[in-house]
């Protein structure tokens, strides 16, 4: 009889751990795809920025591109609905309705409101990353882990502030209070790339990195040089990719060392 009884909860026991095995993957695998589908539409609502920007800014008309990004958008979202768990469902729908509303309403933005509101939707997106990065690292008790990504985080937001800022301005180029703005919001995004290429996870500038800075460098030596709105603009979308780049690096590097490498982002 003792025996049986020993038996009995050896399987019991092994039963539980296995379910508990189980739910703990089931929780790890949702993180990570939550983690996988947000990158996806980061990277949509940034090339969705972009493509408006220039239909705006210069009537160069990409209709056929935006309705696959809008597409590609909604896919996104919905698949995102149906991966949280069903306490956060309400967050992703709150989401997707923003998605929606910005892939209506854009056509009636000036250019600077249209800067606002993809940064305001894309610190929406990288939000929800963040708090899914944070509770991962929670639960994995990975304390040097998590505090590498504390500080890239910060650097990241405090650069994409200091960016939005600067977008903000381009529209000024033609007064001298304008340029000074500008300049004033170069010499910042200048500290705060060199900044975030030292605590983020890459140790080696890369050639964009490079080439970047120097064009922001060349615009501080020289304050006097005439501002070209589409040059401003296509150095804050370099800005930009570098300032995500080194985000992602960084997502990449710990979810590949907590559960399995990322996929490459989609593109449209």
């Amino acid at each position: 009889m003792f025996v049986l009884i020993s038996l009995v909860l050896s399987v019991a026991i092994l039963a539980a751990i296995y379910r508990y095995a189980k739910i703990t993957e089931a929780k790890v695998e949702r993180k990570y795809q939550l983690v996988v589908q947000l990158r996806d539409l980061i990277t949509l609502i940034r090339q969705h920025r972009t493509a408006t920007h220039y239909q705006l800014m210069f009537d160069q008309k990409k209709i056929k591109h935006l309705e696959k990004i809008e597409m590609a958008m909604e896919e996104c979202c919905l698949k995102l609905i149906n991966i949280a768990h069903f306490d956060n469902k309400p967050l992703y729908r709150v989401l997707h309705s923003n998605v929606k509303l910005l892939s209506r309403s854009w056509k009636k933005h000036t250019v600077s409101k249209n800067q606002i509101v993809h940064g305001k939707l894309i610190r929406q997106t990288l939000f929800l990353v963040d708090e899914i990065f944070t509770a991962w690292l929670i639960d994995s008790e990975r304390e040097e882990l998590e505090q590498e990504y504390r500080n890239v985080w910060q650097g990241v937001i405090d650069s994409l502030d200091c960016l939005t800022q600067l977008r903000i301005c381009i529209d000024g180029t033609d007064s001298e209070l304008g340029r000074q703005r500008i300049l004033h919001y170069c010499k910042q995004m200048h500290r705060k790339v060199n900044h975030l290429s030292l605590v983020g996870p890459l140790s080696v500038p890369s050639p964009m990195y490079s080439t970047t800075v120097s064009k922001i460098e060349a615009l501080i030596e020289n304050p006097d040089t005439p501002l070209d709105k589409e040059f401003m603009y296509q150095l804050t979308a370099e800005l930009s990719e570098l300032i995500f780049s080194s985000y992602d690096g960084l997502v990449s590097e710990i979810a590949s060392d907590l559960y399995q490498p990322v996929p490459n982002i989609m593109t449209v």
